[in-house]
């Protein structure tokens, strides 16, 4: 019977661990190049992303809570605002991994949806690839945590 309270305690202790493990990516980032600020958090099981402030070199003239979607593939959704919208979703935590899977993510300025996967490469630095079939066949995105 001691054995067993060890073992059921013992797993509890892992499950609590992996699930405060899966939540690390909440919060805000900065992009490494300092143009983009985003917020990570979680809707049912599952995380998403959507842009906080964005700084468009382009276009410095059109205030960034007045931009739209423009480049968007559905017409229907062109008319969103960018500042607010999700471009990360779909992530879900694997433990075995230590990352963050099976997600996509939006690029707003091609209008492109991509296969995503996340990981931390400690507790700051936020990991984001994006890519197109086989994950060597992308882009690494480099995020530090705003505290």
């Amino acid at each position: 019977m001691k054995y067993l309270v060890i073992i059921c305690f013992s797993l509890l202790i892992i499950k609590t661990n992996a699930q405060g493990r899966q939540d690390e990516i909440l919060g805000k980032w900065e992009s490494a190049e300092k143009n983009l600020i985003v917020e990570v958090y979680k809707q049912d099981n599952a995380f998403k992303a959507k842009i906080l402030w964005f700084y468009d070199e382009d276009d410095t003239i059109t205030p960034i809570d007045q931009r739209l979607d423009i480049k968007n593939p559905d017409k229907s959704l062109r008319s969103r605002k960018i500042v607010g919208m999700d471009v990360l979703s779909g992530l879900v935590y694997n433990a075995k991994q230590g990352r963050w899977m099976n997600g996509r993510i939006y690029d707003s300025s091609s209008g492109r949806t991509w296969n995503a996967t996340v990981w931390l490469t400690d507790a700051d630095t936020l990991n984001v690839r994006g890519y197109y079939i086989f994950r060597f066949l992308g882009k690494t995105l480099i995020f530090n945590r705003i505290p």
